[in-house]
């Protein structure tokens, strides 16, 4: 089993800087792309390592299985020669056992290459901009408790805990 712990932020405007690598809306074209730097992203071993089923879990994602796509906060950087190197999938979903619906970050990923360099926090950024124009009020995630980079990063970006950790298979 994995313990998970769900953080959330309000959405507010972001200060959004221009970039050398301005972030993309991620078109169905992209899916099998995304899908091997999943899996080179997650070579480590904490999740679908395999390009068969990254490209599954990617295409999950897609198809609605973690919520509705929100296109707009969907996004991906490439580099000079076009290879994508980042990436944030946001959907709306229900949270909690209200259903109240929600912003929710379904992945954000960077290639090994290419971290440390602030490309997912502007992927972050340019998504909650977007997601505050679109009228949503909060953004959530669900992070591995072990992932303790990820859980820095949410909380070095105003994002609080929700819940105390929770099993999940």
């Amino acid at each position: 089993m994995v313990s998970l712990i769900a953080l959330a932020a309000l959405l507010e405007p972001q200060d959004l800087k221009p970039a050398a690598r301005s972030p993309q809306s991620i078109k169905a074209t992209d899916l099998p792309k995304l899908a091997a730097l999943y899996s080179q992203a997650y070579a480590d071993g904490t999740s679908h390592t395999n390009t068969e089923k990254a490209a599954d879990r990617i295409s999950a994602v897609f198809e609605g299985t973690h919520g509705a796509p929100i296109p707009q906060a969907s996004l991906l950087t490439a580099d000079a020669d076009g290879r994508i190197i980042a990436a944030i999938i946001t959907t709306d979903r229900a949270l909690g056992d209200r259903g109240s619906r929600t912003a929710f970050i379904a992945e954000l990923f960077t290639h090994p290459d290419h971290r440390r360099q602030g490309l997912a926090e502007e992927l972050l950024k340019h998504a909650m901009q977007a997601l505050h124009d679109a009228g949503h009020r909060t953004l959530a995630v669900t992070v591995n408790i072990d992932n303790a980079a990820a859980i820095a990063f949410y909380l070095s970006r105003d994002f609080r805990r929700l819940t105390q950790p929770a099993e999940n298979d």
